[in-house]
Formats: C-alpha cells, structure tokens, sequence
C-alpha cells in the first residue's frame, strides 16, 4: 500500500523508473549521500523550529543532500512584485535601466556634467531632477572656482583647453518641456570675466573651453544679464528657454583667459 502511495505522489511517468521519493516527513531530517529521495524531493521536519522545518533535496535519488528553505525575511518580501523605475509604497525601491526611479508621484535622477568642466580640485558642477505630480525641476550648482574664461567674446568656459564643457543635457525624458527657468548667483565671480552668460539647446557634448559658443549647432542664449558684480539673493528669470540639448557657461567680456578663484551660480529649471 505504501508503495502504491508513493507512486501517485510523483506525478509523471519519468519519475516511475526508481523508488525514490518526491516527498516524505519525520522527526529527523534524511543525511546527507543517503538515497531513495528524487532531485527536488520535499521534506517536512517535524521537530524543525523557524528556518528548518522545510527542506528541498538538491542532491541526486542517489546520494542525496537536503537544503533548509528559510522563510521570506521582511527585506525579501518588500522585493516581491517590485517594479523596476517604479516606486511603490512597502516595496523595495528599484532603479530602471536609465538609473532613475519613477512613479505618478516622484522621479528621481542625476544630470552629468562634461569632463571638462566637472574635471579638477575645487570645481563643481552637480545636477539633479525631481518630479512632483506633473512638475519636474531640474537643480544645477555651478562653482566656478578653477574654471577658465575665454580670451574673446563668445568663448565657452571651462578647464584649461578642455572639450566638452558642458554643465549637463536637457532631455524631453528626464526633464520634461522647460516652462520656467531662473538663474541666482549665490558668489560672486572673480579674477575670470564677471559677464557670464548661460547658454542651451546645443546639439554638441564637445565644446571647448576658449572657443566660440557659436561654432557649435542650435546654441540659444537663455540669458544676457551683463557683469555679475555682486551675489543677489533675487533669481533672475530666463529670457530664452532651453530645448532639448546640452548647457554651457560663456564669457562675454573680451578679455585674457583667466582662472576663476569664486563665483557660484543656482540654476533651476521647470518642465512638465
């Protein structure tokens, strides 16, 4: 009778060829090389506490090796049914394969700015998106100490020489349609030209420090606010909005190319 049992316990006419089981119980768990016991077979421990009172057999009908099957801790349970790029109340937070984490409700991103801007001891340049609702803002801080103005009107700033100077890319992805943009200078510029104007909506990552803005395609000058004489605590609004494309920072002052020693600068940024 036993026998008949365990024949209509494995389900399928593969697992008729030998005796071993598909599952069994006891007060001790079976050891290990011992056989009779089919390659996923189930035990039940019936003197197992919390974590040992369920194992699989991961070995062979003929030499078998039971593993424990430890409850789901709390961290594992908030991964189940996670969404990657979506947040989720109770659920572990997964990033997609942009890097960012979406929902209705949040985004959360970064924006990169180009080596050749980002590159160096004491320059800063840092960027990040934040969707709330409908509304994304872009945050960018710009520290200008260690950077270099250009020698003529127009030039891109940036280190020393240094290709892509751009202090990061505007995408309709991450953020959105600009409708709004504002510019506060937080320090004043100094020993560098002090008439710096923001550009936007280039198509090229690889403009240059001490070249022309107006060499590379789709430039648009979002602001001409003239000489940066002192840190105002007042946002200066955007004249022009930035399109899809990359933002650089351009000297209007013909002058030597100079080292920045301060100024810093909040930009921010509002799409839907």
């Amino acid at each position: 009778m036993e026998k008949r049992i365990n024949r209509l316990i494995r389900k399928g006419a593969s697992n008729r060829t030998d005796d071993g089981l598909l599952s069994d119980s006891g007060a001790t768990v079976p050891t290990d090389a011992t056989a009779g016991y089919r390659t996923g077979c189930i035990f039940s421990h019936t003197d197992g506490g919390a974590g040992t009172a369920f194992y699989i057999n991961e070995g062979s009908v003929t030499s078998c090796a039971f593993a424990a099957v430890a409850g789901l801790t709390a961290a594992q349970e908030a991964l189940l049914s996670a969404t990657a790029g979506v947040a989720t109340a109770s659920k572990a937070l997964v990033l997609d394969a942009s890097g960012d984490i979406a929902s209705g409700t949040i985004v959360l991103a970064d924006m990169t700015p180009g080596t050749g801007i980002s590159a160096g001891t004491g320059t800063i340049s840092a960027g990040s998106v934040v969707k709330s609702g409908g509304l994304i803002k872009t945050t960018i801080f710009v520290d200008l100490a260690g950077l270099n103005s250009g020698g003529t009107s127009g030039d891109i700033i940036g280190k020393t020489s240094a290709a892509n100077c751009h202090i990061g890319q505007i995408t309709a992805a991450k953020n959105g349609t600009v409708k709004y943009g504002q510019i506060t200078c937080l320090e004043t510029p100094a020993t560098g030209d002090d008439d710096i104007d923001f550009y936007g909506t280039v198509t090229e990552a690889t403009g240059t420090q001490d070249t022309a803005i107006s060499a590379l395609t789709g430039e648009a000058q979002l602001l001409d606010n003239g000489n940066w004489t002192a840190a105002v605590a007042t946002p200066i609004a955007l004249t022009t909005l930035p399109g899809v494309g990359y933002l650089y920072m351009v000297n209007l002052t013909t002058a030597a190319t100079a080292t920045y020693s301060t100024g810093q600068f909040l930009i921010e940024l509002w799409g839907v």
